[in-house]
């Protein structure tokens, strides 16, 4: 899998090469290649921070039904 700093590098080199152009052509491809990347970049951190927060929201979950569990076997032990 690419990690969003891989993609992150591909679009500095091609926004480095679009300034480097020689001709409109070029110049305006690798510009929109670095706009690709960079956006394939911003997705994979937008998937990643989505799936860290849903994994913190099922251990919150779990954490809160084993709190609610030991309070249950603690009041049937009184």
């Amino acid at each position: 899998m690419i990690h969003a700093a891989d993609y992150r590098r591909r679009a500095e080199d091609c926004a480095k090469r679009a300034e480097e152009a020689q001709d409109d052509f070029h110049r305006k491809n690798f510009s929109q290649l670095a706009a690709m990347w960079t956006e394939m970049a911003d997705k994979t951190e937008g998937r990643a921070a989505a799936a860290e927060i849903a994994e913190q929201a099922e251990r919150a979950e779990r954490q809160a039904l084993d709190d609610a569990l030991t309070t249950i076997k603690n009041a049937r032990a009184s």
